[in-house]
C-alpha cells in the first residue's frame, strides 16, 4: 500500500475501506463490455493490430479504450467508453489518470461457472483453463433461468460447477505479476546484495548513454530523418486499406443480417393462418432470436417442422413458458451458427 492508502468508492458503504497499491480508479463492473478473442495464426508483431480493428468492430462506443490480458493465442479484453471514465476520474479528483477494471479485482477461476457480486450488480462468468471465456452483467441477481440461458450460450457443459464470488477485492490486478514488497526486502538475506547490483548496473548503463548519445547523435538523427520519409508513403497505404478493410466489413454485415420486420414475417408464417396467439416478448441478439407466445393449444411438433423447413433459421427450440398458455421459442440464425463454429475451430 501507498502511504497516502487513497480510498476509493466512497460512494458504497462496503467499499470504503478498499485501498489499492497505487492511485486508480475502479470501473465498475456495469461500464464494460468484455470479449474473449482468439488469434490462432497471427504473429504477435500483428496481434497489437488485428486487436484494435476487432475492438473497433465489436466495441458499442464511439471512443473505447481497452484492458487487455494475453493467454496463449487468446486475448481476453475489456473496453470502455473513454470519455465517461474521464468524468469518473475527475469526480474521484485522483492525480493521475490510472484505472483497472472491477473484474480484474476478484480472483480468477482455473474452470466453472461463478456468479460474482460486482460493485454495482452481478457477473455470470464462463471460466476455462483459467481464461474468462465469456461474461454477462446483470443489474440484480440472476435467476435460474437466466443462469441455464447463459450455460447455453456459452455452450459450456450443463454439468459444470457453479462458485459463489467473493466480493473482497484484491490490492492490485490479478494478472500483474509479482514484485519485491517492503516484507521481502526486509525479510531476504539476498536484499541487499541485489539492491547493491541493481545500481551498480544502473551506474554502468548512465555512463554508457552519456558516451553513446555523444557519439552516435549525428548518425541516428540522419537515419532517422531518412527512415521517416521511406514509412510516409507505407503508412498512407496501409490507413488506405485498413479503411477500405473495415467498409467492405461494415458493408457485409449490413447486407448480410436480415431485419427485425424481416424476421417477424418469416415467424408470421410459420404459425397457423387461422391462429389467435398475442406476442408477449421480442429478443434479438447476436443472430438469436427468443419469442415468448401466449395461445391456447399450440401444436409445437407442427410450429417447429414449419420453422425447420424455412432456410431462414438454422435451428429451433420450444420450450413451456410462465403458464400453461405461454410457449417460448428460440430461433438461430445460419450467422449465429457459422460464429459459434468459427469460434471452436
Amino acid at each position: 500500500m501507498t502511504s497516502e492508502r487513497i480510498k476509493l468508492l466512497a460512494g458504497y458503504p462496503a467499499y470504503e475501506s478498499v485501498s489499492l497499491e497505487s492511485a486508480t480508479l475502479i470501473i465498475p463492473r456495469k461500464y464494460l463490455f468484455y470479449q474473449c478473442i482468439k488469434f490462432e495464426s497471427a504473429s504477435r508483431s500483428l496481434r497489437g493490430n488485428l486487436l484494435l480493428q476487432r475492438i473497433r468492430q465489436l466495441s458499442p462506443f464511439n471512443n473505447p479504450e481497452y484492458w487487455q490480458v494475453s493467454n496463449g493465442n487468446v486475448e481476453q479484453v475489456w473496453f470502455w467508453e473513454a470519455e465517461r471514465i474521464r468524468r469518473m476520474h475527475h469526480e474521484q479528483d485522483l492525480p493521475t489518470l490510472s484505472v483497472v477494471p472491477e473484474t480484474m479485482l476478484y480472483p480468477p477461476l482455473e474452470n466453472g461457472m461463478r456468479v460474482q457480486p460486482c460493485i454495482d450488480g452481478w457477473d455470470l462468468q464462463y471460466w476455462s483453463a483459467k481464461v474468462l471465456r465469456h461474461s454477462r452483467w446483470f443489474a440484480s441477481r440472476p435467476s435460474t433461468r437466466d443462469q441455464a440461458d447463459f450455460v447455453r450460450v456459452c455452450g459450456a457443459s450443463e454439468n459444470e460447477e457453479w462458485y459463489e464470488g467473493d466480493t473482497n477485492l484484491l490490492a492490485k490486478p490479478w494478472s500483474e505479476k509479482a514484485f519485491w514488497s517492503k516484507e521481502n526486502l526486509s525479510s531476504e538475506a539476498v536484499a541487499p546484495r541485489l539492491i547493491l547490483g541493481v545500481l551498480l548496473a544502473w551506474l554502468t548503463l548512465q555512463v554508457g548513454l552519456s558516451l553513446g548519445v555523444q557519439i552516435h547523435e549525428k548518425i541516428l538523427a540522419t537515419s532517422v530523418a531518412s527512415k521517416n520519409k521511406q514509412l510516409k508513403a507505407l503508412v498512407r497505404e496501409r490507413d488506405g486499406a485498413l479503411q477500405q478493410q473495415e467498409l467492405n466489413q461494415a458493408i457485409a454485415s449490413l447486407i448480410g443480417s436480415p431485419t427485425q420486420l424481416h424476421l417477424l414475417a418469416q415467424v408470421r408464417a410459420c404459425l397457423p393462418a387461422d391462429a389467435k396467439y398475442s406476442i408477449l416478448d421480442w429478443q434479438y441478439q447476436h443472430g438469436q432470436l427468443t419469442l415468448v407466445l401466449q395461445q391456447d393449444n399450440l401444436d409445437t411438433r407442427a410450429l417447429i417442422q414449419a420453422c425447420s423447413a424455412d432456410t431462414t433459421f438454422s435451428e429451433v427450440h420450444v420450450e413451456p413458458g410462465i403458464t400453461p398458455d405461454q410457449t417460448r421459442i428460440l430461433f438461430t440464425l445460419p450467422e449465429a451458427s457459422i460464429k459459434k463454429v468459427g469460434d471452436n475451430v
